[in-house]
This record gives C-alpha cells, structure tokens and sequence, in this order.
C-alpha cells in the first residue's frame, strides 16, 4: 500500500550569500559543502515517486520568531541578527568546550530561518492529521544549541518542529537522530522538556563535544555510539531497537526524525561506506510504527547520491517492503549509554 509524503519545500534564497563559506575539521579549514544545490538533489530524488506531494514553507513569521525565542537565548538570537553580510567568527557562539569551527553570515542567518519554517510547517502538517511530513531545509540544525552555533547548524529546525508539535497538544514525542554525528545541540535544547525523548545514532569518537563521548543529561536521551563502522544488518536493527526504546519509555504520539544523509561512502563529512539502499530500509522499520513521522533535514551532502538517498528513503516509507530477519542481540562495536551510564 502506498501513502502520501508531504515533502515541505524551503523559500528560495541567494545561494552566493546563504551557502557555507568554510568549515574546520580535523584540524583543517575546508570549503563548505552545505548549500542550496544539496536541497535541488534530494528533492529531484523524492520527486521520482508519485506518493510524494510538494507544499510549500508556509509558518507564520511571527510564529517563528516565538518559537525560537523558546528554544534559544534571547542574546544568541540578537548576536545571530547583528551578522553582517561579510562572513566572521563569533567565537564566544561556540559549544562548551570547542573551538568555533565555521563563520557565520547574514545571509546563512537567513537561510537557518527559513529552515525553521520549514521545519515548524511541516510539524503544522502533522499536528493538522498527516501522517508523513518531510522538511526539506537547510543548513542543518542538530548542532545549534541554546546559545551556540557549530557545525554548519545556526538554528535548531528539529527542536522547532518538537516545539510546534508540543503546542499542538501532540505529547509525547520521540526524536530519532540518524545522522552520523552526535545532536549536541537537540539534546541541550530538550533537556527540560520532560515530554520529550531522544536517541541518537552516530559515530565514534564524538568530534562535536569537547569529551570525545556522549553522558546524556537525562534519563530521557539514549546515545547509541559505533566504534566501528556497522553493516547494514547491525544499523537497521540498532535502528529498530531505537525505535522499541522509545515506545517503551515514553509510547510517542509522533516521531521526529533527524536524518542525515552522510552515512553514505564519498560522503565529505562521512567516514562510512553505506550504500543509498539502506535508506529504503530506514524507510520501512519508521513506516511499520504506525505513528506520525515529521521528517527533518540534516546532514549529507555527497551531491551525487543525495536524490538516491531520498528516493531509497521516500520508497521505503511509502512502499514498505519485505522486513528483514528478526533482529539479533546487538553487536559488541555498539556501546549504548543514558544517563552517563554504560551498555
């Protein structure tokens, strides 16, 4: 059987003034890979299937300047406002512990906006009785916390759609992350928010916190770390514990997902090899919950597999093939920590 995907699409903005102008990793000032191109590719890759239907971004200004007011420190939000057009380091906007690792720009600060309203429409979408609802925005938002900006993110677009979705009575909410790295910035921003619980999949060791590794703040976050590259029989099934996870902590009205294409081999900012099949897989095991799924854009930005990313991604939600094999106990590369507690 096949469903509908509400794929929200972000106001178009200049991409000479909102792409990324640089990023540091590793110790070394690359060039920046996030920009509008990466949207024009996974939507050409959704568009394939005929359950898909483009909406556009359309919350209220006002209404999303409320809700960031809520998720980030009215400081943060006034320094992000004074950017000028020419790209600089505001190093005292950087997460505890890290060194500023890319410049920030009027022109990005207007773009992380309009992710926002994409992301809080298509909350509005599900909140208003749809079952899938996919933000196709840009940059990214997991890394932006309360008061910090870092790795490409600037405004948290995932908290924003929890937050519209809590508003609308949807309560509680699970937040599933699958990018490959740690959502430093989610975790921060939800941390009092006691109807909503976090897992996160991502990689070791954890680049973006100044430990190296995640201790979850509450009993509310599950950090799931690879020391080691998975297959793609221990990701989907690690996939699939999440997922179990969260409906016994918490039976979620809806689910928020966080996903990142840079999993993928040839990825810029990857260190893993998946192929884009595997979203089809992630498509399914979310399909087969039954609950409503607002999808938000983070990473990924392999230019040449994205629209095969979200394809794969759009047909596994839609389309739900085959499951696998029942899952097995998890593998010994995964160590799964909460509350700052070990496997």
């Amino acid at each position: 059987m096949s469903e509908e995907l509400l794929l929200v699409e972000q106001r178009p903005g200049d991409g000479a003034e909102d792409g990324a102008h640089w990023i540091l990793e590793g110790g070394r000032i690359l060039p920046g890979v996030d920009d509008n191109r990466r949207l024009e590719e996974l939507r050409r890759g959704m568009l394939r299937h005929s359950g898909v239907r483009a909406v556009d971004a359309e919350a209220d200004s006002e209404d999303v300047e409320q809700t960031l007011s809520v998720l980030h420190e009215s400081d943060y939000l006034e320094a992000l406002g004074d950017a000028p057009a020419e790209p600089v380091v505001m190093a005292g906007l950087t997460p505890p512990g890290l060194p500023p690792d890319i410049p920030v720009s009027a022109g990005l600060v207007a773009a992380a906006r309009e992710g926002v309203r994409t992301a809080m429409t298509a909350a509005q979408r599900i909140a208003g009785g749809a079952r899938f609802a996919y933000a196709l925005s840009r940059p990214p938002g997991h890394h932006a916390g309360p008061a910090w900006f870092a790795g490409y993110c600037y405004l948290n677009t995932a908290a924003a759609a929890v937050q519209v979705l809590r508003m609308a009575g949807v309560r509680p909410l699970g937040i599933l992350d699958l990018d490959l790295h740690y959502p430093n910035g989610t975790a921060a921003i939800i941390e009092p928010m006691e109807d909503v619980f976090l897992c996160s999949l991502h990689a070791h060791p954890v680049t973006n916190v100044a430990e190296g590794t995640v201790e979850p703040a509450t009993d509310r976050e599950v950090a799931v770390e690879f020391y080691v590259v998975p297959d793609t029989k221990h990701y989907v099934e690690t996939v699939v514990r999440s997922l179990d996870e969260l409906a016994e902590e918490c039976d979620p009205a809806a689910l928020v997902v966080s996903l990142g294409y840079d999993i993928v081999g040839g990825d810029p900012h990857g260190s893993w090899e998946f192929g884009p099949e595997i979203f089809t897989e992630i498509g399914r095991v979310l399909a087969e919950r039954e609950l409503p799924v607002c999808v938000v854009q983070e990473g990924g930005y392999a230019l040449d597999k994205l629209a095969d990313c979200s394809e794969a991604f759009t047909v596994g939600l839609l389309d739900r093939p085959a499951p696998p094999p029942l899952p097995e106990p998890p593998p010994r590369n995964v160590l799964l920590s909460r509350n700052g507690s070990g496997p």
